[in-house]
């Protein structure tokens, strides 16, 4: 049962129990009490009812339709993802082109419209509930040495169950990659793509001077303000604490500085997620021209072997049947970093003698699947404070989420603010913290959050359940931005049900664990400035059997506790690289055209030559309207 149901259940049961009950004792002056007091409680029956019927309202959505055999379109989209939503839409503004999007996943559950319940999102029905493969490095201290990796298996993808965060990450991440050679790819050439897609209605950065040299007002993305009012105590505590270490606090990572603490914006729309499939799929559902496919599995994309032409691609439909489909234009693979490099391979694009070794013929021999990046994210840096926020019940929070669109739901508490720290002097972050706050005495949220989210195993997490007791918790986390490891991902066999392989290849480069030590020193410090001693906070130590025999806090326990407990941002990128002609490590030219086959191209994070210093999902939109201005250029 979806998560929401059982909160509105409990809100009816509470709301209704106790308006029936005030009436009874205590009428309106002047009034009959049994004929007011039941219309009273309709009434509110209705606004709630009427509110929970319009969360993730499948008419906000286009249709699901079922394509016919050997049906043509002009193109065909593959994944409605973060990126594949905005092609398809951008796509399908052009009337006479036909436009078919294929999606894995259905439309968006109720609980993933309320920001707050991200954490039970995954390893839900709209994941594909990735693991990683067990390596000797990383994610030691999680269920059988492996950690989950959460991907969007639904209309909006990733955007439907990610934290909702916008952040572009920093101007040098995309002049780098015109370094690489690919050109019109420079922070100056993508920020008309970013500013294209926003409709900024956040006042603290509306206020702020020139704000229109970096954002936009009246795209199809509403990016919004998150009010975590009742955690001020614990914001001041942190801004301050960054203060007293150098560093300015600004509402406004995507403006003028990354650097320093900083209040995060929001993909929200009235206190409600806006995915990429509600920003740009539900303005375009009612086009002729565009057909969503739904609960449809791409097996493999049809390329003809002598003209290396992609013509099609083939199915499984939401029956069970195999289906192809013709593309007379472009097939855009938009599955995202795990699925688009499977896709390919699973069609004969990749690498030989990984192909060969799975009993797949191969049609063109590229670097698929490697040079994956993620954003390493270490879980072990546990503060704990002398506080106590402010709470309702769940049923009040869900009636203010309903019936005003406001409340602790549509927040996400302190993983709305985050804070930049350069390590090593270059006035480029290395370093963002992530950091996710639990109220004192919270064990159940404290267990869906390490043993369900993260994997991590039971007496693990039973650290961060002792920390808990009478004391307010926050996963200080330092996230890697640019690190020098890198995974692949491959397949298990030629079945396209086959989850792929996924090595993270965390911390398999010395540089990455040098730059967390780093981060992690300035923690330490952190917590021992006056801000952060006002509210008596401690750094805990994770018991960690195999890192017991080291002393708490050194930079042995820390190495140790690395390997058990770094884990996953959700920012997969990098498994089908772009560069030009002549770059051995290819996959995609800077068109995003894929090199030696014609009529094909990615179009998603997958695409990163390196990964950007901050959440991808942005970045993800952004190479989403760059992909569809291509598209338009190469067939007007």
């Amino acid at each position: 049962m979806d998560l929401l149901y059982r909160l509105l259940l409990l809100s009816y049961l509470s709301y209704f129990t106790s308006s029936e009950r005030y009436c009874s004792t205590r009428p309106p002056a002047g009034l009959a009490s049994q004929d007011v007091c039941s219309e009273m409680v309709q009434s509110l029956h209705t606004a709630i009812e009427t509110a929970e019927y319009n969360l993730a309202n499948p008419s906000e959505y286009p249709p699901h339709y079922d394509v016919k055999p050997l049906e043509e379109f002009d193109f065909i989209v593959v994944g409605a993802g973060s990126a594949g939503s905005v092609v398809a839409s951008r796509l399908s503004e052009e009337k006479n082109w036909n436009i078919l999007l294929l999606e894995a996943g259905g439309d968006p559950s109720k609980t993933s419209e309320v920001p707050a319940l991200v954490q039970f999102l995954q390893g839900s029905d709209i994941d594909w509930v990735y693991k990683t493969d067990p390596e000797e490095e990383n994610c030691l201290g999680m269920v059988n040495n492996s950690c989950s990796w959460p991907r969007g298996k639904v209309l909006g993808g990733c955007s439907t169950i990610n934290a909702n965060l916008y952040v572009r990450g920093n101007p040098r991440d995309y002049d780098s990659w015109v370094k690489d050679g690919n050109y019109g790819w420079g922070y100056k050439d993508v920020l008309k793509y970013f500013k294209k897609s926003e409709n900024l209605k956040a006042p603290e950065v509306l206020s702020s001077r020139n704000y229109d040299l970096y954002h936009g007002v009246g795209g199809m993305l509403s990016v919004s303000t998150y009010n975590n009012s009742e955690l001020k105590d614990l914001l001041h505590v942190y801004a301050g604490g960054m203060e007293e270490l150098g560093y300015k606090v600004h509402t406004d990572c995507n403006g003028e500085s990354q650097l320093g603490f900083v209040s995060l914006q929001g993909t929200l729309v009235g206190g409600k997620r806006c995915s990429a499939a509600k920003a740009f799929l539900s303005p375009a559902k009612d086009r002729k021209n565009l057909k969503v496919s739904k609960h449809t599995l791409v097996t493999r994309i049809i390329i003809d072997k002598d003209s290396l032409i992609a013509t099609g691609v083939e199915f499984i439909n939401a029956r069970g049947e195999k289906v192809m489909a013709k593309a007379r234009k472009e097939i855009v693979l938009s599955a995202g970093a795990i699925n688009s490099p499977q896709l390919l391979m699973l069609s004969g694009i990749g690498p030989q003698n990984d192909l060969n070794h799975v009993g797949i013929d191969v049609i063109k021999d590229l670097k698929v699947g490697e040079n994956l990046q993620d954003h390493m994210l270490m879980t072990g840096v546990l503060l704990s404070f002398n506080y106590s926020q402010p709470e309702k019940s769940p049923e009040e929070d869900m009636f203010d989420y309903l019936i005003m669109s406001s409340g602790r739901y549509t927040n996400i508490g302190l993983l709305s603010s985050s804070m930049f720290i350069d390590v090593d002097g270059d006035d480029n972050p290395d370093i963002q913290f992530h950091n996710i706050n639990i109220d004192q005495n919270h064990e159940e949220d404290i267990k869906v959050l390490t043993m369900k989210s993260y994997n991590m195993r039971r007496e693990i997490a039973q650290s961060y359940i002792d920390a808990n007791k009478n004391r307010h918790i926050v996963l200080t986390m330092p996230t890697l931005l640019r690190q020098k490891s890198r995974g692949r991902v491959s397949l298990r066999s030629s079945d396209p049900k086959d989850k792929p392989k996924i090595i993270s290849g965390y911390l398999t480069h010395e540089d990455d664990i040098k730059v967390f030590l780093k981060s992690i020193e300035f923690v330490e410090n952190l917590v021992k400035t006056e801000a952060m001693k006002s509210l008596d906070a401690r750094l805990h130590k994770i018991e960690l059997p195999d890192c017991r025999h080291f002393d708490f806090p050194s930079e042995s326990y820390w190495r140790c506790c690395l390997k058990h407990l770094v884990s996953t941002t959700y920012h997969p990128t990098s498994t089908c690289k772009m560069g030009p002609v002549g770059d051995p490590d290819a996959v995609v030219d800077p068109r995003l055209r894929v090199h030696g086959v014609k009529s094909l191209r990615v179009a998603d994070a997958s695409i990163m030559p390196k990964i950007v210093s901050g959440n991808t999902n942005a970045p993800t939109i952004m190479i989403g309207e760059r992909a569809a201005e291509f598209i338009k250029e190469d067939w007007s």
